[in-house]
C-alpha cells in the first residue's frame, strides 16, 4: 500500500469528524439564535392569550373600539413617529378610560405593553406609546382581527420595548362581531 494514502486516511477522517461537528455546532446555534419557542416560553404565551381573551371582553375595551371604529382616524404612521412620548396627542391615548385600564393591566412585568386596535388596525388606547400606529399589514393584526387568538412562532426584539418577546393577540368581539383587537408582547426572560 502506498505510505502516502496511509498519512492521508487519519487527517481525512479527522477532518470528516471537525466538519460533522462544526455542522452540529452551526445548526444548534442557528435555532437558538433564531428564537425558537421551547415549551416554558409556549405555556407562557397560551397563558397571556387566555388573559387577553378575558379582558378583550371588559366593557370599557369594547366601547374604546366601539368609539374608536365610528370615528374618522387621520393620523399616519409617519406623522405617528414624529410625535414624541409626552406629546398631548400620544397621551391621549394612555390617559383614556381604557388606556388607564391597560396600564393597570401592563403592571404585569411579563408584558411589554398593552395596545387595543380598532378594525382597521388603528390605535385605540395603550399603556405607552407604540412604535407604529396602524398595524393592519401586521400579523398580530390581520390573524386575530379573523376571530381567532394569535401568537408569533418566534422570539424578536419588541419594536416598542426593544425587549426579547413574542408578539400575542386577541380579537375582541361585540354583537358576534370583530371590532378590533388586543395584543401585547410577552418578554422571554
Amino acid at each position: 500500500m502506498d505510505s502516502s494514502l496511509i498519512k492521508q486516511k487519519p487527517f481525512t477522517v479527522l477532518s470528516k469528524i471537525f466538519i460533522s461537528v462544526c455542522l452540529v455546532f452551526s445548526l444548534s446555534a442557528t435555532t437558538a439564535f433564531a428564537g425558537e419557542l421551547n415549551a416554558a416560553t409556549q405555556a407562557k404565551v397560551e397563558k397571556y392569550k387566555k388573559q387577553l381573551a378575558t379582558w378583550a371582553k371588559d366593557p370599557a375595551v369594547i366601547a374604546a373600539i366601539e368609539n374608536s371604529n365610528n370615528k374618522t382616524n387621520n393620523m399616519s404612521n409617519n406623522n405617528w413617529k414624529a410625535l414624541s412620548a409626552k406629546d398631548a396627542k400620544v397621551l391621549s391615548y394612555q390617559n383614556s378610560s381604557a388606556g388607564k385600564k391597560l396600564t393597570q393591566w401592563n403592571a404585569d412585568t411579563s408584558l411589554g405593553k398593552l395596545f387595543l386596535r380598532d378594525k382597521k388596525g388603528n390605535l385605540v388606547a395603550g399603556s405607552k406609546k407604540p412604535a407604529i400606529f396602524n398595524i393592519a399589514d401586521r400579523p398580530a393584526f390581520s390573524k386575530a382581527i379573523k376571530g381567532k387568538s394569535w401568537n408569533a412562532s418566534k422570539i424578536k426584539p419588541d419594536p416598542t420595548t426593544k425587549l426579547a418577546s413574542v408578539q400575542i393577540s386577541y380579537p375582541v368581539i361585540s354583537k358576534g362581531a370583530n371590532i378590533g383587537i388586543i395584543h401585547t408582547a410577552v418578554i422571554v426572560e
